[in-house]
């Protein structure tokens, strides 16, 4: 193998095998990793902060530790502390933040094998559905330079499309590996709730937080969900063996409908109807089907866990950077959000999450009836990166309210319904999974007349993990995606 040029070829279990078997080393699996990343992070901003004295020390001690040992990997910047290394979360106020000791999930990453040797943008505090944050701009579109990649994780789905990595860290609090996923043409898993070991973010935004990878593959996905939820027998109970298995026929629900009254574009619709035709033609019954709850009230109850989480996030960081609140260097939309958010009682948190819960009762008797849900993965196409900037008209409203302290005082039902069309402009139907803690999927099959690539979502009961890698391999095998590489990647 000629590193530097066949390496975009492969996926992270393809390079593993290579160094196993002593084709290629590490190290030169980093240099090539290193020399695609000089040659396409100045046109995307994808990788915002160097690791090169860790990668270097980790190649340097390798040894053969893992299913990924030697390959090369990117980390989002967002809550994943690697001892030394700055952590901003996308905001200038912690741009310089260096943490003394490495958490859990870096620890691991580190003892896994795998190379890591840069952070990935995303928006601040994960907030965003684009990846863009004033401290470091934005990430742009490996199909279009003129487009966003999308958010949070969308640096890191962006340096996976242009093939800078076969595999990099992600994290999904309601759509953010689906949807970067979608935007950049790549396969983006979120698992069931609770089946990483090593999980930093177990009480974020009320756990609807799970941390994975965005992928080239669909094994490498299930390789990864394998070694983090500690499934080391590759027989029947591992996702990896389950993705070499076809599924049986599968009772699909096909629904066109956001959960709210935002409309889905007629491309992201286009690419629901062509992944139920691709299905039906696989063997499995697909039916419209429309939802079985009340979409505002899910959306309420996910808003209002959000600002209150925000609320609770920013204070952490004041009192980490020893500041008060007002002193903080963070964006005006999150100083508003926490604002808001202070106003929400613990009270009202308990309400929404028992709303969530019984909205996961009713998704669980949806799937009584069917195996899977399929939906468009987003409503919109890749965005610009300013496309949900404020108007010039909401920044002076925000920032009157935040001058005289109103904040916290508006938080209502009628507040709530007034945002809701704009939270969910592209997003409609992926918080649904963060919410319910099921399994769902971001899976590239439809590309638009204008080149860009359109995701479909596949959910499926929570644990039924195992189904949606089975599903989504068996698509992989009959409508092909690693071929499709961004314009940008074959410079």
């Amino acid at each position: 193998m000629n590193p530097f040029s066949e390496y975009p070829q492969y996926d992270a279990l393809g390079l593993a095998q290579l160094v196993q078997s002593g084709e290629v080393t590490a190290g030169e699996l980093l240099k090539a990793a290193q020399a695609r990343l000089a040659a396409c992070n100045p046109l995307l901003n994808a990788v915002v902060t160097p690791m090169d004295d860790l990668a270097e020390s980790l190649v340097k001690n390798l040894g053969n530790r893992g299913p990924f040992t030697g390959v090369p990997f990117l980390v989002k910047d967002l809550m994943l502390r690697f001892a030394g290394i700055p952590m901003s979360n996308g905001s200038v106020a912690m741009k310089d933040y260096r943490p003394a000791a490495d958490s859990e999930m870096a620890a691991r990453l580190n003892a896994a094998g795998l190379i890591s040797f840069g952070k990935t943008n995303t928006s601040e505090l994960g907030a965003s559905s684009l990846a863009n944050n004033a401290v470091f701009g934005s990430t742009r579109n490996p199909w279009d330079l003129n487009l966003n990649s999308g958010g949070s994780s969308g640096g890191s789905a962006a340096a996976v499309a242009a093939r800078i990595v076969p595999m990099a860290y992600a994290s999904d609090g309601g759509g953010s590996i689906r949807l970067p996923a979608s935007y950049c043409g790549i396969f983006g898993f979120k698992p069931s709730r609770g089946s990483n070991r090593f999980e930093d973010f177990s009480k974020a935004w009320g756990g609807a937080v799970v941390s994975h990878v965005c992928t080239i593959s669909v094994r490498d996905s299930a390789a990864y969900l394998d070694w983090v939820a500690g499934n080391s027998d590759p027989a029947s109970t591992s996702y990896l063996h389950a993705a070499s298995q076809p599924p049986k026929r599968l009772k699909i629900a096909l629904i066109n409908q956001a959960p709210v009254e935002t409309l889905i574009h007629r491309d992201c619709l286009s690419a629901g109807a062509k992944a139920a035709k691709h299905c039906e033609a696989l063997g499995h019954v697909v039916e419209e089907a429309v939802w079985n709850f009340d979409g505002r009230e899910l959306m309420r109850a996910f808003l209002t866990v959000v600002f209150y989480y925000t609320a609770r996030d920013v204070a952490n960081m004041a009192q980490l950077l020893e500041l008060t609140e007002p002193r903080l260097a963070i964006e005006l939309n999150t100083r508003l959000l926490a604002g808001i958010g202070k106003g929400v009682s613990d009270e009202q948190l308990q309400q929404a999450l028992a709303v969530w819960q019984r909205i996961a009762g009713r998704l669980a008797e949806f799937h009584r009836r069917y195996d899977v849900i399929l939906t468009p993965t987003v409503a919109t196409p890749p965005l610009a990166a300013d496309a949900l900037d404020p108007t010039v008209v909401e920044r002076w409203l925000m920032r009157g309210l935040l001058a005289t302290g109103l904040a916290d005082k508006l938080f209502s039902n009628r507040l709530l319904d007034a945002i809701i069309s704009k939270a969910v402009q592209q997003t409609p139907c992926t918080p649904l999974a963060n919410i319910t803690g099921q399994p769902a999927m971001s899976v590239p099959l439809y590309w638009s007349d204008d080149g860009l690539p359109h995701g479909v979502q596949f959910m499926a009961a929570t644990g039924n993990d195992r189904l949606l890698f089975q599903l989504a391999a068996q698509l992989e095998q009959a409508e092909p995606w690693k071929h499709r590489m961004p314009p940008l990647c074959n410079q």
